[in-house]
């Protein structure tokens, strides 16, 4: 996938800050999910980052949760951390850069993630500098897409023109080498089909655009979509219509897992990239 700009990433989300609760439907179903998994551990955290926090939803909610813990919500976005910090008091917000975080090593006794780092193309620098935060055995939990996601809409739009509309994202086994690449320890992931049903497919797409999930691929089209191409696109979708004839917009949900270890990598994703392409490193 093709990236924009971490600047570019940022305003995206900044002004999507007021708009981007009333779109977010999957958004919260995912975190709500992600949330549920924490039961699975026997948690007592001192210190906890929302990684990604967005409107802050899910850090207020850790944040009551876990009552005796600092609970730090992070965001690239100077405008969801401006919205944050009207919200709630409770917690601490930092706007920073998930690849260069403001906190000392070995500091966190859990990262949790919904939904952010599949804005961020190299994954296993991403992963060591969030091993290098965490405190040995300190949890690492969170969601990202996998290639699947939105399937129905990128089907419609090349049904209407050679341009890519819709962003790709990276295969769960691919997150998964990035993280055993980054010195974590005990990495998992696995995935889940999660279907949101929309009456028109423009309603999914207004969506899209109010959480400010711009398309970030260098093959996209930069003007803007005529009436007409946009009834194309329409047409073109109602063949995934269902029997109540709502349309479809599939996302795979990938879940990841991992501890922070002692051990912090120390090849640089160049390295990485050349051990790949010389066979000497599976994907």
């Amino acid at each position: 996938m093709s990236h924009l700009s971490s600047s570019d990433i940022a305003r995206s989300f900044s002004q999507a800050a007021r708009s981007y609760d009333a779109a977010a439907f999957f958004q919260r179903i995912a975190g709500k999910r992600l949330f549920e998994r924490l039961d699975y551990f026997k948690l007592a955290p001192k210190s906890i980052v929302d990684l990604g926090c967005g409107t802050g939803v899910f850090t207020r909610e850790l944040s009551q949760r876990f009552p005796q813990a600092k609970v730090t919500g992070v965001d690239i976005a100077e405008g969801m951390i401006a919205w944050c910090k009207q919200q709630s008091q409770s917690e601490d917000y930092l706007c920073a850069d998930a690849m260069k975080l403001p906190f000392e090593d070995n500091s966190l006794d859990l990262i949790f993630s919904n939904l952010a780092i599949q804005w961020l193309e190299d994954l296993p620098q991403l992963f060591a500098e969030l091993n290098r935060v965490l405190k040995p055995e300190g949890l690492l939990l969170f969601t990202t897409l996998g290639p699947d996601t939105l399937t129905e809409l990128k089907q419609s739009f090349a049904a209407v023109d050679a341009y890519q509309h819709v962003n790709d994202f990276i295969d769960m086994h691919n997150v998964g080498d990035a993280m055993l690449h980054a010195k974590m320890l005990d990495p998992v992931v696995d995935a889940e089909p999660v279907v949101i049903s929309y009456d028109k497919a423009i309603e999914l797409m207004r969506d899209l655009k109010d959480i400010g999930a711009h398309n970030v691929n260098s093959r996209r089209s930069l003007g803007l979509m005529s009436p007409r191409k946009l009834k194309a696109v329409e047409k073109a979708y109602k063949q995934f219509a269902l029997g109540n004839g709502q349309l479809p917009a599939t996302y795979e949900l990938v879940y990841g897992q991992a501890f922070g270890s002692e051990q912090k990598a120390t090849l640089d994703y160049h390295e990485y990239i050349v051990e790949l392409a010389e066979g000497k490193r599976d994907v």
